[in-house]
């Protein structure tokens, strides 16, 4: 019987920790990948999509340390240089799931200034003040930005999608409300490798999506 408590004590003891990591808006997530997958992904990290091996940024673009929203123009520029895509949403979606870090959403009040420099700086700011407490190295980290993702449209529009609150439902549906080069603080872009892995032969990610 006092084995019997102290199991019971043990299990509330762990719910009551996962739930109280919760209520601060971090959950620390780590996915099962093949051990040779991080390797085959360079700088990047692995992420499991559909029967792929995925490779994916660790975090959004930065310049100078800053987490730069970007417009279409901008953004095609980076992932050329760079040999990757914009994220689906439906990989967003699985980046968040097998994210390491999950941050919770930080919104600013809406307005003109959304666009600004310094709107963005804040932003970030706030960002890395969640992520102060964390070992951030080699970690996906997602859930603190609305991911740039690929559209089938004439490229007028830009689309973007995602900024999941910590239950997993994303605050931005896909939309494409926006003109291309609109970019606004709440926007990341995310850098997914246009080679992924199947069975450990690599494969262009572009014919799987």
């Amino acid at each position: 019987m006092i084995g019997l408590f102290f199991k019971k004590t043990i299990t509330l003891l762990t719910i009551s920790a996962i739930a109280l990591m919760g209520s601060f808006g971090v959950i620390s997530h780590h996915p099962t990948q093949p051990p040779v997958a991080k390797h085959r992904c360079g700088n990047f990290l692995p992420v499991e999509y559909r029967e792929l091996i995925i490779c994916v940024s660790a975090d959004y673009y930065q310049e100078n340390g800053v987490r730069k929203p970007v417009g279409i123009t901008e953004a095609k520029r980076i992932l050329q240089k760079t040999n990757s895509i914009f994220p689906t949403p439906e990989i967003v979606d699985q980046i968040y799931k097998q994210a390491d870090i999950k941050l919770s959403p930080r919104p600013l009040p809406p307005g003109p200034q959304m666009t600004s420099v310094a709107y963005s700086i804040r932003h970030n700011n706030i960002i890395n003040e969640q992520l102060v407490q964390f070992d951030t190295n080699k970690k996906l980290i997602a859930g603190h930005k609305k991911d740039i993702v690929g559209t089938n449209a004439s490229g007028s529009r830009v689309a973007i999608y995602g900024w999941h609150r910590i239950n997993g439902i994303p605050i931005q549906p896909y939309s494409t409300v926006h003109g291309a080069e609109y970019a606004d603080y709440s926007h990341g872009l995310r850098l997914v490798s246009k080679r992924a892995w199947l069975n450990g032969v690599p494969v262009d990610l572009r014919d799987y999506l």
